[in-house]
């Protein structure tokens, strides 16, 4: 009986000091799980500030001048020829053209070519991009 008695305190004790260790006022894994929870919230900061550093667009006073370049033969009679579009270099500041290639049409999509904005902040480059045809262009191209 006296066994029981003592197994069941020390059982008990056992209980008490797990709980201590883990309270979440003093605990371990409190403790732990604060400084987890900072390095989770500086990345989050940092990733969010990068992604949209990366989406903003880059303004300039004046359009860049266009440089001519050969368009490369056609691969195929089914391809359609893209322009160029405009990457802003974020180093120097400045836009640098890319040169147009020849792609394969999109079904019930026609593209869009991309052209320059102007705003107060300046001009920005606003790329091209393949559209949805409406329903009603669908059925005219039957």
């Amino acid at each position: 009986m006296k066994n029981k008695e003592v197994l069941s305190k020390d059982f008990q004790k056992t209980i008490k000091c797990d709980s201590f260790m883990s309270s979440p006022e003093t605990g371990f894994a409190a403790k732990i799980g604060k400084q987890v929870k900072k390095i989770i919230f500086i990345g989050s900061l940092a990733g969010t500030g990068l992604f949209l550093n990366s989406c903003m667009a880059g303004y300039v006073a004046t359009e860049p001048t266009y440089a001519e370049y050969s368009r490369p033969a056609r691969t195929s009679n089914l391809d359609v020829w893209i322009d160029g579009d405009w990457v802003f270099n974020r180093q120097n500041h400045v836009y640098v053209q890319n040169t147009g290639y020849w792609a394969k049409p999109q079904q019930n999509r026609t593209y869009v070519s991309g052209q320059w904005q102007t705003t107060s902040k300046g001009k920005s480059w606003k790329k091209g991009h393949w559209q949805k045809n409406s329903r009603e262009e669908n059925q005219h191209n039957r």
